[in-house]
């Protein structure tokens, strides 16, 4: 019952981090840019329980029937009689369905995405077998009912492990962190009819100069300062191939591929920015962005389109970040009914317990 009040105050504890985000979306849905964020948990293993005259390890085979699918290089595997097993950070975790790739050195391995559906091979935790991480090499592999990896019709390990007669099941300890992931979501364009506003269609961000450094941005508002530079609300300057985009002429337009033409000639272009992980990049600030320390992808050529005189809107809706808090406000209320439940019943156990 102990396990329980934890469960429920790490749940309480992440609508609350969650109800936060969701406030932080409904403040910026007229913010030009704005990607909106989402709360993404991580749980604690699930332990598989024995009985405690039973062996404390599942039987090393599959005797249980596995249903899959295939989209691409991810196989989504589910089980109803049986454990798939993925070895973490945080030890071996058992659960009856998985998706997992056979990546670059030939081991299965899980599939986290980021949101929008960008693949993040490198993070992912080993499928295990019961020889341990499982390895194909340069082979083509497939997975049979039974959860056998065939290699060229040849067994290779199993990857269903079974359930033994003493074994009760799993169990997990709840909540143990979060992380705050962003939507980059195309946002809709509007006409501001301000030759300085740009838009970008596609994936892809703008650079700008702040005292503190250079951040990437997708806000396009942009003014002239005193010593005619695109700068935008905060003052920062939009930066092209040869340094801060200047604006000599009254005749000032940008065009598809980010180049700036000025009576005519072309004087500069917008350095432009795009990445093939966009978890690469972390916010800071409501429009403002930096490369992670660590990348998993690498920067790529902008293939999207500047649109000038318009902005792009912000992905957050408010109709739906207000069920969304609604909806984790009863999730709260919920946790906190089970804390109070769990709490009266250690209490008679402690009342009534000690007068047997």
């Amino acid at each position: 019952m102990v396990k329980g009040l934890y469960i429920g105050a790490s749940s309480m504890i992440t609508n609350i981090n969650k109800m936060d985000v969701i406030g932080n979306n409904l403040a910026n849905v007229n913010t030009t840019g704005f990607k909106k964020d989402s709360v993404e948990v991580e749980s604690f293993n699930a332990r598989l329980l024995t009985r405690i005259n039973g062996s404390m390890y599942p039987i090393e085979s599959g005797s249980g029937k596995v249903k899959q699918t295939q989209s691409g290089d991810e196989i989504t595997a589910t089980t109803e009689n049986g454990y798939f097993r993925v070895q973490t950070e945080n030890g071996i975790n058992y659960s009856k369905s998985l998706i997992f790739f056979k990546d670059a050195d030939g081991y299965l391995r899980t599939i986290k995405k980021n949101i929008g559906g960008t693949v993040n091979f490198l993070k992912g935790d080993l499928v295990l077998g019961k020889n341990g991480p499982i390895n194909i090499g340069d082979g083509d592999f497939t997975l049979d009912e039974n959860g056998k990896i065939m290699v060229d019709g040849t067994v290779k390990d199993q990857l269903l492990i079974g359930i033994n007669a003493n074994d009760v099941g799993t169990i997990s300890a709840g909540i143990k962190g979060y992380y705050v992931m962003t939507n980059f979501e195309q946002g809709q364009l509007e006409a501001t009819n301000s030759p300085f506003d740009l838009a970008i269609r596609g994936n892809g961000f703008f650079t700008v100069s702040t005292s503190k450094g250079d951040y990437y941005t997708r806000d396009g508002v942009f003014t002239i300062n005193n010593a005619n530079e695109l700068v935008d609300l905060n003052g920062a300057k939009l930066i092209g191939l040869d340094g801060p985009i200047t604006v000599n002429s009254e005749n000032f337009a940008v065009n598809e591929f980010g180049e700036v033409i000025q009576d005519g000639e072309i004087t500069d272009k917008i350095k432009m920015t795009a990445f093939s992980n966009v978890g690469d990049i972390y916010k800071v600030g409501t429009g403002y962005y930096l490369e992670q320390p660590t990348m998993t992808g690498e920067r790529i050529d902008f293939d999207g389109e500047i649109v000038q005189g318009y902005r792009e809107q912000s992905n957050s809706d408010a109709v739906t970040e207000m069920i969304s808090l609604i909806e984790m406000n009863r999730n709260y209320e919920t946790s906190q009914k089970v804390i109070t439940t769990i709490d009266d019943m250690i209490g008679k156990c402690v009342t009534e317990l000690g007068r047997v």
